[in-house]
């Protein structure tokens, strides 16, 4: 954990710095658009992944053969949906009425191969909690990606296809890494036998994964198609700033808790004991710090945005509150991995999906307030959801769980 926070907060200052730089060099409606590209290349990437990332570090016992199955259905998959969407690019212009986003998408869609190939040799290194090396691989995946590729390209006048090639470059840089660290096999592989038990776990990560996808992706959806890429760059800056920093701070424990909730799957009294001051520990760090960036937030706004983004600042200071709270509730839904809980998981996901399509239905004219409110109502049921999750699962009283958010209140 101590190399991962490390990792975690030279990333946040350099992700600061960053995108104090890329926000005076490019407009709001460029970030709006990469965003939507975006949306369309994480749709495609739930089911090209299958869920292999994660059944490789949650499966008690792993062979060489599972491996190499998981690398060959992470690679074939991989390459499939990367083609589909290169194909099926023209139809999210009628999702959003932005023509540009085509050409993105068939270009960022080279990211889902890449995430194929690296996606088993990831997962052998968090299996292996070698945190160091991922810890080392992030931070210059990062600082070459989007320091010299992004922050080059966009000063030597690249436009959106600067953020597009810093994310791809970091892909690529991460993949090459990762795989000097492992040297696992990449022999194609094909037995049922290995394939049925990887499947069947990763094929439900994949429908959780999807319903978490449209969740946190249905107000980047409605607002570019109701109220424009413009719109959009402002909301989606405002949710880096309150997101990213907290975001990477719960990253730090929750990269750590999976392989160490899978290892001790079966052991429910030390899971409880871990899970709760976990969460303790996070919502410590978070609820302080999210209330203090909503104070903070014209400041925040104009030192790193400049001033042309002002439209953000109430944005900004109504995220603080849900995003805090869905970093929290996070822990639980990997608890609900670890334990392959599955099922339960995939229920709780639908019944919010549904309570935030309504909610959005309601406040639909309120503008991007709205929106956001919306999110933060939605928010109170998701963490009630959860909450009986663990106390169905751990035999954790509702007291209990209710305890750990009283230090950072």
């Amino acid at each position: 954990m101590t190399w991962t926070t490390a990792a975690t907060i030279v990333t946040s200052v350099l992700q600061i710095g960053y995108t104090a730089v890329m926000a005076r060099l490019l407009p709001p409606a460029a970030f709006g658009l990469v965003a939507l590209a975006g949306v369309v290349l994480r749709f495609g990437g739930f089911f090209a992944q299958m869920g292999m990332a994660q059944a490789i570090v949650q499966k008690p016992e792993l062979t060489d053969e599972d491996v190499r199955a998981a690398f060959t259905s992470s690679v074939l998959l991989g390459a499939v949906f990367a083609g589909a969407m290169v194909v099926g690019a023209p139809l999210a212009r009628l999702v959003f009425q932005q023509h540009q986003v085509v050409q993105l998408v068939r270009v960022m869609a080279l990211g889902t191969f890449v995430s194929g190939l690296m996606a088993t040799a990831m997962s052998l290194l968090r299996r292996r909690m070698q945190f160091q090396t991922l810890a080392k691989m992030d931070i210059a995946a990062y600082v070459l990606a989007y320091g010299g590729v992004g922050v080059g390209l966009a000063w030597r006048g690249f436009g959106v296809w600067s953020l597009v090639w810093a994310s791809l470059s970091q892909g690529i840089i991460t993949a090459v890494l990762a795989y000097a660290a492992t040297r696992h096999s990449v022999r194609l592989y094909f037995s049922w036998p290995h394939y049925r038990p990887l499947l069947s776990y990763g094929g439900r990560i994949s429908v959780t994964g999807f319903l978490e996808f449209i969740s946190s992706s249905l107000d980047t959806m409605l607002i570019g198609r109701l109220l424009g890429a413009a719109l959009l760059g402002i909301y989606n800056r405002a949710y880096m700033l309150i997101s990213l920093p907290l975001y990477l701070i719960t990253t730090s424990v929750s990269k750590v808790v999976f392989p160490a909730f899978s290892q001790l799957q079966s052991n429910l009294a030390k899971l409880r004991s871990v899970y709760l001051s976990s969460t303790t520990l996070v919502a410590a760090v978070v609820l302080p710090l999210s209330a203090g960036m909503a104070v903070a937030a014209p400041e925040l706004v104009r030192a790193l945005l400049g001033p042309n983004w002002g439209a953000s600042v109430p944005v900004l200071r109504l995220m603080s509150l849900p995003v805090s709270m869905s970093l929290i509730t996070m822990f639980a839904g990997v608890m609900c991995d670890a334990r392959a809980q599955l099922n339960h998981k995939i229920v709780a996901n639908v019944i919010s999906l549904l309570t935030l399509v309504g909610l959005f239905w309601l406040l639909r004219g309120y503008g991007l307030l709205g929106f956001v409110g919306a999110l933060l109502i939605n928010e109170f049921v998701r963490t009630g959801l959860f909450m009986v999750l663990m106390h169905q699962d751990l035999a954790i009283g509702y007291g209990r769980l209710l305890s750990v958010f009283l230090p950072g209140i």
